[in-house]
């Protein structure tokens, strides 16, 4: 008999090498996807509301990104705003609500998002720091330098998506105009990202099709106002026009990015379409359908201009409209409150519920109590809570 033991097969290199890439590759997909998450939709992002068509655009994404707004004539303070990976001004939103929750959405402009003020500081905060329900979900999809156009679209989106119990539709005084708002044809079909496939190529695929995707920790701030020479300031082609109808200090400032370039004459122009009736076409019909169909119950809500209100401002004002303005005028007189009546009378034929904040306003700047900044048009952080809160009352009120 032979004595020769049998010899022990060892593992082969190259299944140690295969379990050794493999151990990498799920260690290195793990790490990626925590430092680059994604929102659960690949298709829906603020940019689409934002411009006329995002994809012929080529608009990048708004993402996990952080946004500073300042107006140097008022304040030191630069106002950080930190956006979701949907772009808005807000924390992570989610399709599916927790169980026993309610949830509310808010669509309007940068008094919605909260220019001027911090992060905890605007209308949907106040609105659900009034309520002090901690089964209250409260979205802000308050969108800078938007208006009824984007309202709609993004209503036509948001709404089956999230399928909130009540959406608010904030209108601000200089949303409403002649035209007649563009109602969609009718909704986005959800995308989801395919859950197999490597974070490292969808990430790549992203950065290519819609721009550059910030990692969740991040120091990169935007500014909104950008200083001249650039077009996206008005002063850089402007300027020689421009510099008519205002101080050389507050020019100076606009040039800069430090306050806000679109300022010039918005006096004179609000002068103008406040005291015409607005166009309000298939707006609320439209607001109306999409909500039934979804289970929501639409608000109205309108968010009056400060000068509509007081004419504490006008000296300030006066500094941006040298030319077109005069001492004498007045916008808090009833010609300038047209487009809230019109609203109300349009909400009750609709039946839907209307709100509107004017009075709220117009008390407290009648006490002293100064809602707004001199300069700046946006509100204070006191002045969006505020309105947050009498929402909150008038919504539980008619509930």
């Amino acid at each position: 008999m032979s004595n020769t033991e049998p010899v022990k097969s060892k593992p082969k290199k190259g299944r140690k090498t295969l379990i050794f890439l493999l151990v990498v590759f799920v260690l290195q997909e793990v790490v990626i996807r925590i430092v680059y998450p994604l929102p659960e939709l690949a298709n829906f992002n603020r940019i689409n509301y934002m411009v006329a068509n995002a994809e012929e655009k080529g608009a990048e994404y708004l993402r996990n990104e952080t946004w500073t707004w300042q107006s140097a004539p008022d304040t030191s303070a630069v106002f950080e705003h930190y956006m979701n990976h949907y772009g808005f001004r807000d924390s992570e939103w989610t399709i599916d609500r927790p169980e026993r929750t309610t949830r509310a959405f808010f669509i309007g402009d940068s008094f919605v998002e909260g220019l001027m003020a911090n992060q905890d500081e605007t209308i949907p905060e106040g609105f659900k720091k009034a309520s002090g329900d901690q089964n209250l979900e409260v979205f802000n999809g308050g969108m800078l330098g938007v208006g009824l156009d984007s309202y709609a679209k993004l209503l036509a989106d948001a709404v089956p998506i999230f399928k909130p119990d009540v959406v608010f539709i904030c209108i601000y005084a200089n949303d409403l105009g002649k035209r007649e708002p563009i109602i969609p044809n009718g909704s986005i079909t959800p995308q989801h990202f395919p859950t197999l496939r490597p974070r490292f190529l969808e990430v790549s695929k992203q950065k290519k099709t819609n721009g550059k995707i910030f990692p969740i920790w991040h120091d990169e701030a935007r500014p909104f106002m950008v200083p001249s020479p650039s077009p996206k300031n008005p002063w850089t082609k402007g300027e020689h026009e421009l510099k008519k109808h205002t101080t050389p200090a507050l020019a100076e400032q606009m040039k800069s990015g430090s306050f806000n370039p679109h300022r010039i004459n918005e006096f004179y122009e609000e002068s103008i379409h406040l005291n015409q009736s607005p166009a309000l076409g298939g707006m609320l019909p439209f607001i109306q359908k999409i909500c039934t169909e979804n289970g929501t119950t639409p608000i109205i809500v309108y968010i009056p201009g400060r000068n509509q209100v007081t004419d504490y401002y006008y000296e300030y004002e006066l500094q941006l409209c040298t030319q077109l303005c005069s001492d004498t005028m007045n916008l808090t007189t009833d010609e300038y409150q047209l487009h809230q009546k019109v609203l109300a009378e349009e909400c009750a034929k609709s039946k839907i519920q209307f709100i509107d904040l004017t009075d709220i306003i117009k008390t407290k700047e009648a006490k002293g109590e100064h809602l707004f900044w001199n300069y700046d048009s946006h509100m204070k952080g006191k002045g969006y809570l505020l309105l947050g809160e009498t929402i909150w009352k008038e919504w539980k009120k008619a509930n």
